[in-house]
């Protein structure tokens, strides 16, 4: 309906920003990460997404296609609506909660405020397999495996990896891996 909208922030708080194109203010809700990187008067391109209730319609923006993705396949899950799905936004980025989701990381989803166990495993069984793997994900599942074929034991090579940067390359992070399986003989 709505996908997205350009123009200059008229308000700004929170959790919600007025957007004003040609003259037409609209109001949209946003995360409060999102918020805290916008400024008034400053010129953005906003990707929306329109909710329409039987008794209101509500304008929910977005920094990238992505976040507004992850919206939707949150709204899909038994329980949560546009408002505890923004929550959730504002609380995990796209890439933690794709993380999270793939890791089946319950905890990750009951830090957010108004999500508790039931709903945090109903997230996880609804979502699974619905989100690619996160670059992250893919790049410590390649390094896994290169160290699995060397002869590491899983359990132990699954440590190691949570222990290092995860902001290095692929091929950084596993020269990281095998030195540490050199100092440490995890390999047999």
């Amino acid at each position: 309906m709505i996908s997205s909208l350009q123009g200059t922030i008229g308000h700004l708080g929170a959790d919600r920003l007025t957007l004003v194109v040609s003259g037409v203010g609209f109001s949209i809700q946003i995360t409060s990460r999102h918020s805290a990187k916008l400024a008034l008067g400053q010129e953005i391109l906003i990707q929306t997404k329109l909710v329409v209730r039987e008794d209101d319609l509500s304008l929910f923006g977005f920094q990238t296609n992505h976040e507004a993705e992850l919206f939707d396949l949150l709204c899909g899950v038994n329980g949560i609506g546009p408002k505890l799905a923004m929550t959730t936004l504002s609380g995990l980025t796209g890439e933690l909660l794709v993380n999270a989701i793939n890791s089946q990381d319950e905890n990750a989803f009951r830090a957010i405020p108004g999500i508790g166990p039931k709903t945090a495993k109903l997230v996880l069984i609804t979502l699974s397999g619905k989100v690619g793997l996160s670059s992250s994900v893919r790049v410590n599942e390649n390094v896994l495996q290169a160290m699995l074929q060397l002869g590491g034991d899983e359990l132990a090579s699954r440590k190691l990896l949570s222990s290092l940067d995860q902001s290095l390359s692929e091929s950084a992070l596993l020269k990281q891996a095998l030195a540490e399986l050199g100092r440490s003989k995890l390999i047999s």
